[in-house]
C-alpha cells in the first residue's frame, strides 16, 4: 500500500525535520492510514481511493478545494484528506518520540545538548496534534456527504468514527 503523505508533506501547519528517516516515519504514516483514515472512510472507499489515486475525484479528496454546499450560497474551503493525515500522523510520533526498541526492552533515547520536552507538554501536543485532526476530518466527512454522488462508495448514513488511540484509566 502507497502512502498518502511523506516527510516533504510536513513544511508547514505541522513542521517535522527534513533530516527524518523516511524508515522511521514511513511506518507512522501506513499505520495512521490503516487505523485513523481507513475506519472513517471505510473499506470500500478507501480501497478504491488507494487504487486511484490519480483519478481526479481522488485527487481532489487528497488535495482539497473551494466548494459551495448543497443549499449554501457562499463557497467553504476543504482542506483534503492529506491534511487529516498529517496532524494523524504527527500525534503519532509524538508518542513514539525518542522511544526505541533494543535487545534490553523499549528506552527512551537521552539528548546531550538538549532537553526532551516534559511530559505533560508531550500530552498536550498529542492532544492538540489529535483535535487538529479531528477538525479536518470532520470538514472532510462534510465535503464527503455533499459530494456522496461523486464518491459512491462513501456511506453518508453510516455512522463511522475512529475507536483508535489507546483506553481510559478510571483508577489505579
Amino acid at each position: 500500500m502507497a502512502n498518502l503523505i511523506n516527510i516533504t508533506d510536513f513544511t508547514e501547519n505541522k513542521f517535522l525535520t527534513q533530516n527524518l528517516d523516511s524508515s522511521d516515519i514511513d511506518p507512522v504514516i501506513a499505520e495512521a492510514q490503516m487505523f485513523d483514515l481507513k475506519p472513517v472512510l471505510g473499506d470500500a472507499l478507501f480501497l478504491d481511493m488507494m487504487e486511484n489515486l490519480t483519478v481526479a475525484k481522488y485527487v481532489t479528496l487528497l488535495d482539497g478545494a473551494n466548494y459551495t454546499p448543497t443549499g449554501a450560497t457562499s463557497p467553504i474551503r476543504f482542506s483534503g484528506l492529506k491534511m487529516v493525515l498529517k496532524y494523524y500522523v504527527y500525534a503519532r510520533l509524538l508518542v513514539l518520540d525518542g522511544v526505541k526498541s533494543t535487545n534490553s526492552g523499549f528506552v527512551l533515547k537521552t539528548l546531550e545538548n538538549s532537553e526532551r520536552i516534559s511530559g505533560t507538554q508531550r500530552t498536550q501536543m498529542i492532544a492538540q496534534g489529535r483535535s487538529g485532526a479531528k477538525v479536518y476530518e470532520d470538514e472532510m466527512v462534510k465535503y464527503l456527504n455533499n459530494y456522496s454522488t461523486t464518491y459512491p462508495l462513501w456511506g453518508c448514513d453510516t455512522v463511522r468514527k475512529n475507536k483508535g488511540w489507546g483506553f481510559r484509566m478510571r483508577a489505579v
